[in-house]
């Protein structure tokens, strides 16, 4: 070989051994993704026949047909409004999916009382973003535009919404004069066939071709005759397509222009309950019109104005609104399931408000009651009320649907700024489902609804009961390192900052074993990495904070406390573009196609700060191959618990080209990776408590206390705490960080909700926090704390230890600021939060204190 050849060998095999070394380096830290469509479910076509009433043996229901029936309720349907009753035979109610008075309304008018009619609404954006709303009364029922269908227990009904007739473009644009002849003028009579041609003009460029003369038939009376002239001919569909297809047009014609939209609903009967299905796979749109939302059973048992009760929606712990409560001047009450998306660009927020954790609703009216669960959608679902004397004289309360991600694109034209609404082009193709369940009586309240929505739980296996403890929890957060700006010279650098070290950790676990406190759940943040705002969690260094050797002597402590170490973790929000994270190829996306790039808000300005560190959204793509990492390196700690900061109280949706991923799908990937979670680490805590998370859950922290107070609502519930007491342990939010300091006011309430204490504290002094977003947290040094959380402790756990493993069943409001707990042993308890003694019940309690009564067997 040359020395030529050989250098240049050598250069080359160099050079390939640089490429394959960038390529090992570039691809070992790669996140790997999910197909997400493996985690959408979508019905198959049921295979339904045509409609074939049952043949009912009772008293039915008046002008309507059974469609299915079982031990508990039977299905009808008028087949001509498609309107749906169901029998509860229990009780000999009967609940109509709309109500049937509504043309003796006197303050909705036409459009409303066609809203109040519909089973299904849909709001839709056209090619130029003008927004527009079908209902399926007008647009379908009206027309009779639908198909009923026989299915196992129950009826299948498809609605076609939208003009289905094609006007002129049932007629051909241009046809062949042999055609025109052979199809259509042949088979008329002389005088018909006539006035056919003449409607038809010769083109200069192809003689042979004639074309419609539209100036003429779009008249309403040629154009009737016109269309019966080819009727008459037997000028059939499949003849109009030929010609348009010859001619080079595409489809019918013009009628693409059209909107019309093909929606099949599904009702069944199951056990107790009716289960309402819209399988958006087998959904239909018209080219150039895309479904944004979809309204279902806006008024199934709705509430004519003078009747008695509420509507239950699932603000916060829960919230009531009374019917016919006067704010006719409030809007109406939205509020998506599991709280926003964040995966929004406006950077602003409209209200600072409560999540809705759980996936339900319901209402009242007299001695019964319905009770809603979203078993399918909820993760695109929102529910909504509205009162009577509004638009028109029902109290109603229902489920919205997402369809598509919707969002806004600022287009700045000089010193203006125009808005430019945007859809996902692709629609989600999973099943929307809610399951309505009917009580009667004692039964037909919130706290009936409660303790149906737990049993159900627990026969999901959702849900197991509490074992006895000697304490109750005593939750304490502790905030290990936190990342600063400080400053050498004068040059700024971003700092870790240690807050409370792992040995100090142990101090303050010791000093409250000193106040006889046990049974204590720590919760560590920011206990590697970067800090309480930490990397993507692949690599857990904790060299900031001490060793690992403290750290499992930390949890070993407060394991003889009778408690546990719960080391906290945060999957979905990524603050440092390292540990193989690329923006460009692992954040989720905007509806505009950006990287979902955000920021802390701003508190004051109520908008997010671009002063502030920014973090990037991990695609919920990414999400099954983080945790796996994290898991690879959390073994190795020999750690027995976790805390886990967002997966069961955040969702958000990716807007990527190809791999798209609406919340409902990002709950079933998130769900999945608790799932992994709890299957290694059992003794797992829950920031939030959404329901996707409640399985997984041994512990709740932050859990809802009340509601966000929306104006049109009129009372807050503790109906999530009523589902979970007795099965799950859990507390508020911190109360050194609360609204209300106040020792008493705070323990009463503990006591109320039935929720122990939670503090979060620090080792170091709270000024270490100042000038940093983390000011917030400026009550937090233990020291300040620690000698009233210890009376607060022992008050709250001396009440609610006996109660721990109990069921709690209902509230009462006797008078502003005096309310009764009742639980499943016969225990009460009456507390009374003013500031004078009230008599209730002929019990006498003191001012801001509490009597606990009832036989506590």
């Amino acid at each position: 070989m040359s020395s030529r050849k050989w250098k240049y060998t050598t250069l080359l095999a160099c050079v390939l051994m640089l490429v394959s070394i960038i390529c090992f380096i570039i691809l070992s830290g790669r996140l790997s993704g999910i197909d997400p469509e493996n985690y959408v479910t979508a019905s198959a076509d049921p295979g339904a026949e045509a409609f074939v009433p049952l043949q009912d043996s009772s008293e039915g229901v008046p002008g309507m047909a059974l469609a299915a029936k079982n031990d508990s309720l039977s299905l009808y349907i008028n087949e001509e409004t498609t309107v749906i009753a169901v029998k509860d035979q229990r009780s000999g109610d009967v609940w109509y999916s709309n109500p049937l008075d509504v043309e003796e309304d006197s303050i909705a008018t036409a459009f409303e009382k066609e809203s109040i009619s519909s089973q299904v609404t849909v709001s839709f954006r056209n090619t130029l973003g003008v927004l527009d709303t079908y209902t399926n009364y007008k647009y379908s029922i009206s027309n009779e535009q639908f198909e009923l269908q026989s299915i196992a227990d129950g009826v299948r009904i498809e609605y076609t919404l939208g003009d289905a007739e094609l006007g002129i473009d049932a007629l051909p644009k241009f046809i062949s004069k042999q055609r025109l002849q052979e199809k259509v003028l042949s088979q008329l009579d002389e005088v018909t066939a006539s006035y056919v041609e003449t409607r038809y003009l010769e083109q200069e460029a192809n003689p042979e071709v004639v074309e419609r003369a539209d100036t003429q038939v779009e008249r309403p009376l040629v154009l009737r005759k016109m269309l019966a002239a080819f009727e008459q001919a037997g000028y059939t569909p499949e003849d109009l397509a030929y010609d348009n297809e010859e001619n080079g047009i595409g489809g019918p014609g013009g009628s693409a222009d059209k909107p019309k939209f093909l929606i099949p609903v599904e009702y069944r009967l199951e056990e107790n309950a009716l289960s309402v299905t819209v399988p958006l796979s087998q959904l239909e749109e018209s080219e150039g019109h895309q479904i944004q939302t979809l309204d279902l059973l806006s008024y199934f048992g709705a509430a004519k104005s003078g009747q008695e009760g509420y509507m239950f929606v699932p603000d916060g712990s829960g919230s009531l609104i009374h019917f016919d409560n006067g704010k006719v001047k409030e809007p109406q009450y939205v509020q998506p399931v599991y709280g926003p998306d964040p995966n929004d660009n406006s950077r602003t927020r409209a209200q600072i408000a409560e999540s809705a954790r759980l996936p339900v609703f319901g209402l009242k009216s007299g001695d019964r009651a319905f009770f809603a669960v979203i078993d399918g959608g909820d993760g695109n679902a929102s529910v909504a009320a509205d009162i009577s004397g509004k638009q028109n004289s029902f109290n109603h309360v229902f489920s919205r649907y997402a369809v598509r991600g919707d969002d806004e694109l600022e287009l700045y034209t000089g010193s203006k700024i125009q808005e430019i609404q945007l859809l996902s082009d692709e629609k989600y193709k999973g099943d929307i489902r809610v399951k309505y369940h009917f009580l009667s009586g004692e039964d037909a309240s919130y706290s009936g609804m409660a303790q149906a929505y737990q049993t159900m739980l627990v026969e999901q296996g959702v849900l197991q009961p509490l074992t006895e403890e000697e304490q109750i929890p005593f939750y304490v957060d502790i905030v290990g390192a936190i990342d600063k700006q400080q400053s050498f010279l004068g040059v700024p650098y971003d700092a870790t900052v240690a807050m409370t070290t792992f040995e100090e950790a142990q101090g303050i676990v010791t000093e409250m074993q000193a106040q006889g406190i046990s049974n204590i759940q720590m919760q560590y943040l920011g206990w590697f990495g970067a800090g309480l705002e930490h990397e993507l969690p692949v690599k857990l260094n904790t060299s900031e904070l001490g060793t690992s050797r403290e750290l499992t002597a930390l949890q070993e402590q407060v394991g003889s406390t009778g408690g546990e170490l719960y080391p906290d973790v945060a999957f979905q929000q990524v603050y440092d573009t390292g540990s193989g994270f690329r923006s460009a190829r692992d954040a989720s996306r905007f509806i505009t196609k950006e990287e979902a790039e955000l920021s802390p808000y701003d508190r004051s300005l109520n908008r997010m700060s671009l002063l502030q560190d920014e973090y990037y959204l991990l695609s919920p793509a990414k999400l099954p191959d983080v945790t796996a990492q994290f898991m690879e390196q959390f073994r190795k700690k020999n750690l027995t618990g976790l805390a886990l900061r967002d997966l069961g109280s955040t969702l958000h949706s990716d807007y990527r080209n190809n791999s798209l991923i609406f919340r409902d799908t990002a709950k079933a990937i998130v769900e999945e990776q608790i799932g992994a979670l709890a299957a290694e680490y059992p003794n797992l805590m829950i920031s939030g408590g959404n329901a996707y998370a409640l399985q997984y859950a041994q512990h709740i922290v932050n859990a809802p206390e009340g509601s966000s107070q929306f104006n049109l609502t009129d009372e807050s519930v503790p109906f999530y705490q009523m589902v979970i007491h007795g099965f799950i342990d859990y507390a508020g939010e911190p109360v050194n960080l609360s609204a209300t300091t106040d020792m008493k006011q705070q323990a009463l309430r503990s006591l109320e909700l039935g929720s122990a204490p939670h503090f979060l504290w620090t080792a170091n002094t709270s000024s270490e926090l100042k000038y940093t977003r983390y000011d917030y947290m400026y009550s937090a040094q233990y020291s300040s704390w620690l000698d009233e959380a210890v009376i607060l402790y022992n008050e709250v756990n001396q009440v609610l230890n006996p109660l721990r493993t109990e069921k709690m069943l209902n509230r009462v409001v006797h008078e502003p600021g005096v309310v009764e707990v009742m639980y499943s042993n016969g225990t009460t308890l009456l507390i009374n939060y003013n500031e004078q003694p009230v008599v209730a019940h002929g019990v006498s309690v003191p001012a801001q204190d509490y009597v606990i009564g009832g036989d506590r067997s």
